[in-house]
């Protein structure tokens, strides 16, 4: 008697379609309860969870020097938020076991072969989920973060809810993770004789068309993290063909596409996210700084990040001291306010402060009331009173423009500027004002 075919003996294993429905029914359930016994888990964990998660919102703030909190806009929204958020997790952490109660429901309907490549590719799939997550959790979404807040720009205060931020964090992780496994499904279906490498090449311009709608719809409506969503998706298109068929030309096509990439990436960070204007040294008591985009007055700390636009002050005996990024060394005194204009520029609002000033051909300038004080190397003292301004000049020269007129100001020199208008005999402005005033009585 003939042995029976694969084919045959996947025949005999087949179940009756009541039969199958109680197999999927007890395959949903089994995950359905894991996942409810991991929700109650995470629920006694939701504040870890949510710190672990708030992560790279607590990064794009602190670079931007705006609080870190985030906000509930009624007593059940965080309470709802915690749900959402441990719900999410459970069904990461549940992810491989609902994988296996998946591959243990279509297992009957798979031939050998299939079953092998299905066996190869499930932990590989998993490392990719795994690999797609942390690329948004660590790249995608503090950079996307950091550009939204950004275009805002100055005198708009954001207010971040813990609701959006979740939804915003476990949405684009989870396609991020999805979206990884191209490479695999396209190399499985090419296994499995549905389609070949000249079909993906011949398909390509359409499927970065439509990289490029799906990355419209999974992110935020802004072009930098649609850009940088759809770069990794097209790159690993190409992996995906060049795993099929690694031929030379693949090779190399998939290398300048993925210097293209990197490039690309690269420019788009420079021009849409702020780069840091000041980096923060030390200091004694306290130092607070008002950001550019805020407008509540905040603790200055090591961690933040200076940029253009911010203002800081230091309170009674207080000092500072920073770093430009030119290289310019700054020193605050107590009671002393600054802000920063752009680069080698700043504004002296009140107080004393002495700057090390970086040698370059163009000019540092520093405001300080009505008078403009520029110097290209050198150390300065800058000192604001009442209605005058001292500049002393330790080290180098220094140029002062003052009611209109320049003057130098060399090493070892001072030069008093008086603000407010110009001294005058008060006296004799006084006498006028009675003369005139008995002459209109007469």
């Amino acid at each position: 008697m003939p042995e029976a075919t694969e084919e045959e003996k996947l025949k005999e294993k087949r179940l009756p379609i009541s039969e199958h429905l109680e197999e999927l029914r007890s395959r949903i359930i089994k995950s359905i309860l894991i996942v409810i016994g991991l929700f109650f888990i995470n629920w006694f964990f939701k504040a870890k969870i949510l710190g672990i998660v708030k992560k790279p919102h607590s990064i794009t703030m602190k670079n931007l020097g705006l609080p870190e909190s985030l906000q509930v806009l009624s007593y059940q929204e965080g309470f709802y938020a915690y749900i959402k958020l441990c719900l999410i997790t459970s069904v990461f952490m549940a992810y491989p076991i609902i994988l296996y109660q998946i591959w243990k429901f279509v297992e009957a309907g798979l031939f050998k072969k299939e079953r092998r490549y299905v066996k190869t590719f499930a932990p590989v799939s998993y490392i990719a989920f795994i690999t797609g997550v942390l690329f948004g959790y660590y790249f995608l979404i503090p950079y996307g973060l950091q550009f939204l807040i950004k275009i805002l720009g100055g005198g708009v205060q954001p207010m971040i809810t813990m609701s959006q931020y979740i939804s915003l964090v476990t949405m684009l992780t989870l396609a991020l993770g999805i979206v990884f496994q191209l490479p695999l499904v396209m190399l499985f279906i090419s296994k499995i004789g549905i389609l070949k490498a000249e079909d993906f090449i011949k398909w390509r311009l359409y499927a970065i068309l439509i990289i490029f709608i799906l990355a419209a719809v999974i992110t935020p409506p802004d072009p930098f993290t649609q850009v940088m969503t759809a770069l990794p998706m097209i790159i690993l298109y190409e992996i995906g063909i060049l795993t099929i068929r690694p031929t030379r030309k693949a090779v190399k096509r998939f290398g300048a596409l993925l210097g293209f990439g990197v490039i690309l990436i690269y420019i788009i960070y420079l021009v849409f996210t702020l780069p840091t204007k000041v980096d923060f040294l030390e200091s004694t008591g306290t130092v607070k700084i008002l950001p550019d985009a805020s407008t509540n007055w905040q603790p200055l700390s090591s961690g933040y990040k200076i940029h253009n636009g911010a203002t800081l002050k230091t309170e009674r005996s207080s000092k500072a001291s920073f770093l430009l990024k030119d290289g310019t060394y700054v020193i605050m005194d107590a009671n002393t306010e600054i802000r920063f204009i752009k680069n080698r520029n700043l504004n002296l609002i009140d107080g004393q402060i002495l700057i090390a000033i970086k040698a370059d051909e163009k000019p540092f300038m520093i405001a300080a009331k009505d008078n403009v004080v520029t110097s290209h190397n050198g150390n300065i003292d800058i000192r604001i009173s009442k209605h005058t301004v001292f500049v002393t000049v330790t080290k180098g020269k220094a140029t002062a423009i003052t009611n209109g007129q320049e003057k130098k100001i060399f090493e070892g020199r001072q030069l008093k500027l008086v603000t407010g208008g110009k001294p005058v005999n008060i006296n004799k402005v006084i006498r006028w004002a009675k003369e005139m005033q008995k002459k209109l009585k007469e």
